[in-house]
């Protein structure tokens, strides 16, 4: 009976070492059964090392936004401000500031025109026709990329060297 389960014993044990963990592991060490563990330092033979990602460094996180205006325009579409929480990223890329208006455009149509920005002072200031110093430099800084006619998405300021996208492509 004992011959039995040591096959089924290893193979639970082998499964358990393998699977993922949402800790990142440096160093395991590995000793004889009825004896003291050893460190890396005392055996470098009887030492295992392996590195498993946390699940927050394999799939990056979603930016958090919110709409903060909206002008309502029955014929052609509204116009909306989306704002960023510049909390829920760490960095961003054209690809994510694609997938934010990509993903409002889907779920509150229909829109326009969006703006997207990740300060509250540009957001006040990017639908005003003459904004002053203060404000432009705010959004230099922070006003990020608009949505035209509905599916083309422009990248500015920070992301003014992208090349335009065309929403759904």
């Amino acid at each position: 009976m004992n011959a039995r389960l040591v096959p089924i014993i290893a193979a639970v044990l082998l499964a358990t070492s393998c699977s993922s963990s949402s800790e990142t592991t440096t160093t395991a060490t590995t000793a004889p059964l009825n004896s003291s563990t050893t460190t890396q330092a005392a055996t470098s033979s009887t030492t295992t090392t392996s590195t498993t990602l946390a699940p927050s460094t394999l799939i990056p996180s979603f930016p958090e936004y919110r709409i903060v205006q909206r002008i309502v325009a029955p014929d052609t579409g509204d116009i909306v401000v989306l704002l960023l929480d510049p909390q829920s990223y760490t960095s961003l890329s054209d690809l994510d500031l694609y997938d934010v208006i990509a993903d409002a455009a889907d779920r509150f149509p229909p829109i326009f025109e969006a703006y997207l920005v990740d300060s509250q002072a540009a957001a006040d200031a990017v639908l005003l026709e003459d904004p002053d110093a203060e404000q432009l430099r705010e959004l230099d800084a922070h006003y990020l990329a608009r949505l035209e006619e509905g599916f083309r998405i422009v990248y500015v300021g920070p992301f003014e060297d992208s090349e335009d996208a065309v929403l759904g492509s």
